[in-house]
């Protein structure tokens, strides 16, 4: 629900760290030599991709607990945004369909084996869920906090030069109880994240550096029309207060067998975006 845009700019001091080998050492130690539909090699003989040591408790936004997942970052080992590995290690905007409702829920976790994403072998993303984007040892991004710790830019290289407007918005699961005002603890009101689709987002305000959002009025949408079908698979459909839950139940599923249309090609459920992974 979108009202007031304005309010102190959020603060982060936290320094984030992993552990391997008895030592501490920063997350862009592990930055990958290549990104793209290049580097993907057969997934299914990839241990990178192993799901065997999943187990997200409570508030946990679906991370895998074990080693380094693959530095890509998105399941189907293809970036669409913070392409260069070495200038973003840790994080990634993952273009793909996702049918499971929500970005923000506390049973996150994985559905269809992280087999989602617009390269993958079903990009529409049928029975998987906004996690299944994010590679094994990745998780959706946790919002503002998160993402500014991860991209000091923000989100200015979430969407590649020469994208068509209003065309991709990635999303995190960032806590809302409304009117664009963005907290670290409450609520699901309101769909926060990066990308040229959506409502702009004050670059001062409580959501910074988040740039966009999905905020409705109206109970069954998601509040933005070129984000929404026949223009877009956005959908955000509940019952009569769904306008107040649209992090717990947002899909991209409006646009089936490629129905709708924008910027004069057709649109699938796989795109105008996906979620922003980062690594665990």
């Amino acid at each position: 629900m979108a009202r007031s845009r304005t309010a102190p700019a959020l603060a982060v001091t936290s320094f984030v760290a992993v552990f391997s080998g008895g030592a501490c050492r920063p997350l862009d130690a592990f930055a990958g030599p290549c990104v793209g539909a290049g580097c993907a090699a057969d997934r299914a003989g990839d241990d990178r991709f192993d799901s065997a040591d999943e187990a997200p408790g409570d508030g946990d936004l679906g991370g895998e607990k074990g080693p380094p997942g693959p530095p890509e970052g998105c399941a189907d080992l293809t970036r669409e945004g913070f392409q260069a590995l070495d200038a973003f290690p840790d994080i990634a905007a993952c273009g793909g369909g996702f049918s499971v409702p929500g970005v923000l829920r506390s049973d996150m976790a994985p559905t269809c084996d992280r087999g989602a994403g617009n390269s993958a072998a079903s990009p529409d993303g049928a029975g998987c869920a906004a996690v299944d984007l994010c590679a094994g040892g990745w998780h959706v991004c946790r919002g503002a906090a998160e993402v500014l710790l991860r991209a000091p830019d923000g989100c200015a290289q979430a969407v590649p030069a020469l994208t068509a407007d209003q065309m991709l918005f990635f999303a995190t699961a960032q806590h809302s109880e409304g009117a664009l005002e963005c907290n670290t603890t409450t609520g699901d009101n309101d769909v926060f994240g990066c990308g040229n689709l959506g409502v702009v987002l004050s670059p001062t305000g409580s959501c910074a550096p988040l740039n966009r959002a999905l905020a409705s009025t109206t109970a069954g949408a998601c509040g933005w029309n070129q984000a929404e079908p026949p223009l877009g698979p956005w959908q955000c459909q509940g019952g009569v207060d769904s306008h107040l839950h649209e992090a717990a139940i947002i899909t991209t599923t409006g646009c089936p067998g490629q129905s709708c249309s924008w910027d004069s090609r057709s649109i699938g459920n796989s795109d105008k975006g996906g979620v922003l992974c980062c690594r665990d």
